[in-house]
């Protein structure tokens, strides 16, 4: 199975003046074509931060970390940029939805800086809006979407280059239950159809347990999850 993400020997320690704060040790973590892997912890543990250091947002302070073969830190921020863009998609908590855009623009954004045609872009936009349950909703802005819908805008907009990998940081923790295992549902459906690596950090045990690979941050490291 192709190798997605690769995490060798990584820890980050943050400097809060004289106090060293090491967040993660020594961690070593694959992450495989097509499947889905669940981190949980308790609030603080690194969660985010090794999610952002997976996707090239920041730096391990040792270890090496590589996406499809290339060692991000080898390249200067365009090449990052350039390699992100392609390969990665990033949901979050909140959606950060542009809120002057429409969903239609808002999911045509990464498709554009990757130099597609606008015509293009906003074809494949719009079909990635349908799969995600917002056909009606293609000319809404931001604020007249429902919590739910601006999840779904923004896993469309994820997905839309259909990346090797999502990266996902709590992305239902702004959802009500139901919305929650409704998103959830639909974004493991999708990785299964597009073929996509799917990551998600959450801190609710019940939903990473629907995962094939459920890892548990402790100490700075990953470990399997183990029942209680």
């Amino acid at each position: 199975m192709n190798k997605i993400i690769s995490c060798q020997q990584v820890s980050k320690t943050y400097q809060d003046g004289t106090l060293s704060v090491e967040v993660l040790r020594d961690l070593n973590i694959d992450v495989h074509a097509g499947e889905s892997v669940s981190i949980i912890g308790a609030s603080g543990s690194g969660k985010s931060t090794l999610l952002h250091i997976l996707g090239g947002l920041d730096k391990p302070t040792s270890g090496k970390v590589e996406l499809m073969g290339q060692n991000l830190g080898s390249l200067n921020q365009a090449q990052l940029g350039q390699l992100r863009n392609q390969h990665l998609g990033f949901v979050y908590q909140f959606h950060h939805l542009l809120a002057e855009f429409s969903a239609l623009e808002n999911v045509m954004m990464p498709l554009l800086i990757g130099k597609m045609s606008k015509a293009e872009a906003e074809a494949q936009a719009a079909a990635m809006l349908e799969r995600v349950g917002l056909k009606q909703r293609l000319l809404h802005r931001p604020t007249e979407l429902s919590g739910g819908e601006r999840q779904r805008a923004a896993i469309a907009r994820a997905l839309v280059k259909k990346p090797a990998c999502i990266l996902a940081d709590e992305p239902t923790g702004n959802l009500d239950r139901k919305n929650a295992l409704n998103i959830l549902d639909m974004m493991l459906e999708l990785k299964n159809e597009l073929g996509t690596a799917l990551v998600v950090v959450t801190h609710d045990d019940e939903l990473a347990m629907r995962f094939e690979r459920v890892l548990t941050m402790n100490d700075g490291g990953l470990r399997p999850f183990q029942a209680a």
